[in-house]
């Protein structure tokens, strides 16, 4: 039997797949899985997207978490209920059990910021971690020491969650100490993952080792079927 919230008599499946992008206004469909778009939602039409029977949520880093305070009853149902959330960028109002408010880290230079992994994750499976330290944003694939000399440090994450709960993973670390970045814990019968940095889903580049971070990060959303 299903964990997810039923939907009603005779709702199928909602087009574009179980997964939603919540932005800030509307948005087109996200279409950096190829094969795979990702409708967006706006956040004021979260109970919309709910009610479609969605089974993953990613929210932007630029949502309003005032809004998401007023909506964490209705979230957390979800998630107990078997949904699956990841939670991008800064948390400052905490709108789930478990987050932590986000911490900006002391960094001085690259090494301040490196990335590294913690516990193995499918999301990442395979990724080359230097490559989330130094990118540069733009087309192109510049690997090694051209990598370092024209990339952006610290794009993929500047911070950390303050705390991880009960339960929680970290499964990646930032900087010497690894202070947790990514993190991911069970909510009822659902989970959080949850990133202190720039939306995940855009690191998903075609010709480098992150070009499957989507199509995984989406397996993982989208849960079990049963």
């Amino acid at each position: 039997m299903s964990n997810f919230p039923a939907r009603g008599p005779g709702s199928t499946a909602p087009a574009g797949g179980p997964v939603r992008y919540v932005t800030m206004g509307p948005s087109p469909t996200v279409e950096t899985v190829p094969g795979r778009p990702v409708p967006t939602v706006d956040l004021y039409d979260l109970d919309r997207a709910l009610d479609e029977g969605v089974r993953g949520l990613m929210f932007s880093l630029n949502c309003d978490q005032i809004y998401l305070e007023r909506r964490r009853e209705t979230l957390e149902a979800f998630v107990r209920g078997g949904g699956r959330v990841l939670v991008n960028g800064h948390v400052h109002r905490p709108f789930l059990p478990g987050l932590a408010p986000w911490r900006a880290i002391d960094h001085h230079g690259p090494e301040d910021l490196r990335i590294a992994p913690v516990t193995a994750h499918p999301v990442w499976e395979g990724v080359d971690f230097h490559e989330l330290l130094f990118r540069t944003g733009v087309p192109g694939t510049p690997a090694g020491d051209e990598l370092a000399r024209v990339g952006v440090a610290g794009f993929y994450g500047r911070g950390y969650h303050a705390h991880v709960p009960e339960g929680g993973t970290v499964l990646n670390g930032i900087g010497p100490h690894l202070l947790p970045l990514d993190i991911v814990f069970p909510l009822g019968e659902g989970a959080v993952l949850a990133h202190a940095g720039n939306d995940l889903l855009g690191f998903s580049d075609p010709g480098r080792s992150t070009r499957n971070l989507g199509s995984r990060l989406l397996d993982w959303l989208e849960g079990p079927s049963s």
